[in-house]
């Protein structure tokens, strides 16, 4: 009899902040040691800041052709607080429920208080599992609006703007990963006529009224903002055959980055409908894969 061993061990459902319920994260970690240069990457999942159908276990169909790499350390997929969804079909969110009533910049500070965590109290000790970011270089991937958030956390600060939340530094962040990801919400919504409302209420529900400018605080595309300075590749993804986000949105957040000399940029053709890049498992781990080798031929 043969017997395989495992790609990845994994701890599941580790709170990393005491806001709700769903601020928790999973850490997966290989069973063989990796490869110098290494990277830890962190996921953040989509699902329209809303649906509480897509988790931080979305990711888990793509973790075999992550770990088929070695030089990935440690894979964290982590969870954040959703938007309302009162008239989801089979679970609907309550107004008692903290976890499913956020506001931006609820859902991108709960991103950055993961990665505090991971890079203070749980950079490498018990509470991380071995998964802890602190002292280590990594990459931020994520599918669509988990992509925006990704490359939001990218990008530079900016002084006396707070349309993006808490500010915090992003030590060791190497590379940025977007796919399927959301750049531009107006023209999401404009490209789509036939689901026009269903784009309003999840991007009003996450930023407001349009009207009151709260969607411009979710626009990647003209932020005015720069990529940081030690992020060394970026990496944007995109299917041509998603129907719920188009490919524009791809080519024109490749337009803006191509405008910076630091760095590299690729655009990168993944196959498959919106939601099968990710559980098809190959998509996602195409794009990060395209990062991780941009980063070792250049380390």
């Amino acid at each position: 009899m043969t017997l395989s061993t495992p790609l990845y061990t994994s701890r599941l459902s580790i709170p990393y902040s005491p806001h709700s319920h769903l601020n928790t994260l999973d850490i997966h970690t290989p069973t063989t040691p990796s490869l110098s240069p290494s990277f830890h990457l962190l996921y953040i999942h989509g699902g329209a800041f809303r649906d509480p159908l897509v988790t931080s276990t979305s990711l888990n169909p793509s973790l075999p052709s992550l770990f088929a790499n070695r030089h990935i350390s440690a894979i964290v997929s982590l969870n954040y607080r959703l938007s309302p969804h009162p008239h989801h079909p089979s679970h609907p969110s309550r107004p008692d429920d903290k976890s499913r009533n956020a506001k931006w910049p609820d859902h991108i500070d709960d991103v950055r208080d993961a990665v505090r965590w991971l890079q203070e109290e749980g950079g490498g000790g018990r509470g991380g599992g071995g998964g802890g970011m602190k002292g280590k270089e990594w990459i931020v991937a994520g599918h669509s609006v988990g992509g925006t958030m990704a490359l939001m956390l990218g990008m530079e600060p900016r002084s006396g703007d707070h349309g993006w939340g808490k500010e915090t530094p992003m030590v060791g962040l190497r590379g940025v990963v977007g796919v399927e990801g959301i750049y531009d919400f107006v023209a999401l919504r404009d490209a789509h006529a036939g689901m026009r409302g269903l784009y309003e209420a999840f991007t009003e529900g996450a930023f407001g009224a349009e009207e009151g400018g709260g969607w411009r605080r979710g626009d990647v595309l003209r932020c005015g903002r720069r990529v940081r300075e030690d992020v060394d590749c970026v990496v944007v993804g995109h299917s041509r055959e998603d129907e719920l986000v188009e490919w524009q949105q791809a080519v024109s957040m490749m337009e803006v980055l191509r405008r910076e000399a630091n760095g590299t940029k690729f655009l990168v053709e993944v196959k498959g409908k919106h939601q099968e890049v990710v559980t098809g498992g190959v998509g996602i781990g195409v794009c990060v894969m395209k990062c991780v080798d941009g980063l070792v031929r250049g380390h």
